[in-house]
């Protein structure tokens, strides 16, 4: 596979994201830049001084890049009080062998350091995890402070039956290790110390409350168990019935990951057979969340624009160089399975998860797909169109040809915006007089209305069946990108000053388009946007895949 300019797959929780970055260097700054690998895993660290004292939340951006110029991935973060940056990623595992270089740039300075990355070689099968205190968490913390509550001594109580783990928490071994957990922590981290396929954690009230008050209000829950992990920041709540569970006297967090019994397997056999695609990978597995009130539960179905994070173990299952790992979300009220944003996180030595980044709830069933076009053999596209199809967020005219320089729709890219963000399943209405109910667009686009994804001609008009341009899809990218992380600063003038079609950017779509370049959804090194121009299949596909991998959701 041809990795230039494909994205590296992280393994952080989305990260702290840039404010304004100054043109020019403070005269006196000082930058340090150090990288480490070790096997597909790679940490780029440093610290960052003004006159002599370190700053903390100065914004930090990284970017990965071949050695001649191409780039590999960008990732961002801030300072944290001591003036240090930290960023822990993982590489893709079929990238091939050779020399890349790592940029920091803070505050309008530079530094650099090259490094060599050799590809791991192995059958692909994925290793057993050992059941220790932190249970491979690092697909979803990235390697973060934490705390960790693991067996009796550290506060946790199990009992076993049937198949089910149940803990619940010695509150004053957990209040204490949240207390004494170092500056900088935000992950308190209940490993279940079982094997059992379902797990079942309660968090008291009492635990929340003091997560808040010493971690912060973006304090995460973790938990760990035999079949997978939740991370869920806790802000991620709504904050009206965060305050029900803190005002109950029996209030608390429960959370269950369970593999799904026979029943469920079945149906989702059923769903799989008539959608034409590949038998499950290992079996589905279900994460639910619940809140507990003092007479009442009420279940976390769904969280806004918050968006956790869940992940799958696949010990045992074989993965494919030439076909792609996804996850498909069952959902009670949705027909058929649709794609969810999801990515494969291994290890150097032979551990591996898909992640699930998603703003709900349901059953998550993983799945290994190949699915190939005749008519992209010239297609510069091919590999990132590939990637989308086999996670079948994308389809061709046929089963056989995609028809790469064909037109797309803007109802057709709607409707690919919503699937590829898993926002499918969420609810929404549209005042569009041209978006006629029951059409098969007409859901996709009222849910990307409502969430302000999606806007039309004006007020009452969305004209579904017109070709989509260029600039229109940056704009709804951007977009996008702005739903699900704080939108970063964009220097736009800068940006527009290497684009020599400029003056042919609509004035509505100037700090979109720039923020696209800067952000890799547009080529970075483009001359010319072609804005007004329609973009081709192919085209939209790139932009699509190229956004998903900035937010690390593929």
């Amino acid at each position: 596979m041809n990795w230039k300019r494909c994205a590296l797959i992280g393994c952080l929780t989305a990260g702290l994201l840039l404010g304004p970055l100054p043109l020019a260097p403070s005269a006196s700054a000082e930058t340090t830049i150090a990288v480490k690998t070790y096997g597909s895993g790679l940490t780029v660290e440093g610290l960052y001084l003004s006159q002599g004292v370190s700053l903390g939340g100065t914004p930090v951006l990284l970017t990965v890049e071949f050695l001649n110029g191409d780039t590999l991935s960008y990732d961002q973060t801030t300072t944290d009080e001591h003036g240090t940056y930290r960023f822990d990623m993982t590489l893709p595992h079929d990238l091939d062998s050779g020399v890349l270089r790592a940029i920091i740039s803070v505050q309008g300075e530079q530094k650099s350091a090259t490094f060599n990355y050799s590809r791991s070689t192995g059958d692909g099968v994925i290793s057993p995890i050992d059941m220790g205190p932190y249970r491979f968490t690092g697909e979803l913390n990235g390697g973060q402070k934490q705390a960790v509550l693991y067996d009796t001594a550290t506060g946790v109580n199990l009992s076993r039956s049937g198949g089910l783990a149940t803990v619940t928490l010695n509150e004053s071994k957990a209040l204490s290790a949240v207390r004494s957990a170092e500056s900088g922590t935000k992950y308190l981290t209940i490993s279940v110390p079982a094997n059992d396929p379902s797990a079942e954690v309660t968090v008291p009230r009492t635990v929340i409350q003091e997560m808040i008050t010493r971690l912060g209000s973006d304090a995460h829950l973790l938990i760990a168990a035999e079949k997978g992990s939740y991370d869920l920041p806790l802000d991620a709540i709504n904050p009206l019935l965060m305050k029900q569970v803190l005002d109950s006297s029996r209030g608390g967090l429960s959370f269950r990951i369970a593999a799904v019994g026979n029943a469920e397997s079945s149906a989702v056999a059923q769903k799989l057979q008539r959608q034409k695609m590949p038998d499950p990978l290992v079996t589905p597995v279900s994460f639910a969340v619940q809140a507990i009130l003092d007479s009442s539960t009420v279940q976390l179905l769904d969280y806004g624009s918050r968006f956790a994070q869940m992940s799958i173990d696949l010990t045992g299952s074989t993965l494919a160089a030439n076909r792609t790992v996804s996850a498909l979300l069952q959902h009670a009220q949705v027909e058929n399975l649709t794609p969810t944003p999801s990515k494969v996180f291994r290890d150097a030595v032979g551990h591996g998860k898909l992640v699930i980044k998603r703003s709900g709830n349901g059953i998550y069933v993983p799945i290994q797909d190949a699915r190939s076009f005749s008519d992209l053999q010239y297609t510069s596209q091919k590999d990132k169109i590939q990637q989308l199809a086999n996670r079948h967020i994308i389809n061709g005219r046929t089963t056989t040809s995609f028809a790469p320089q064909g037109d797309i729709t803007r109802a057709e890219f709607a409707t690919l915006m919503m699937l590829s963000l898993g926002l499918s399943d969420k609810q929404g209405t549209s005042l569009f007089r041209d978006v006629p109910a029951n059409q098969w667009y007409t859901k996709p686009v009222a849910i990307g209305s409502t969430l302000g994804l999606i806007s039309g001609h004006d007020a009452r008009t969305f004209a579904p069946h017109n070709p989509i341009t260029r600039e229109e899809i940056a704009s709804l990218m951007v977009r996008c990108l702005s739903y699900v992380e704080q939108r970063p600063y964009v220097d736009t003038t800068r940006i527009l000053g290497q684009v020599q079609d400029r003056s042919n950017i609509s004035s509505w779509a100037r700090e979109d388009i720039a923020l696209a370049i800067s952000t890799g959804i547009l080529d970075k090194n483009t001359s010319f946007v072609e804005p007004r121009r329609s973009a081709t299949r192919a085209e939209s596909a790139e932009m699509l895949y190229n956004l998903l991998t900035y937010l690390k959701m593929i």
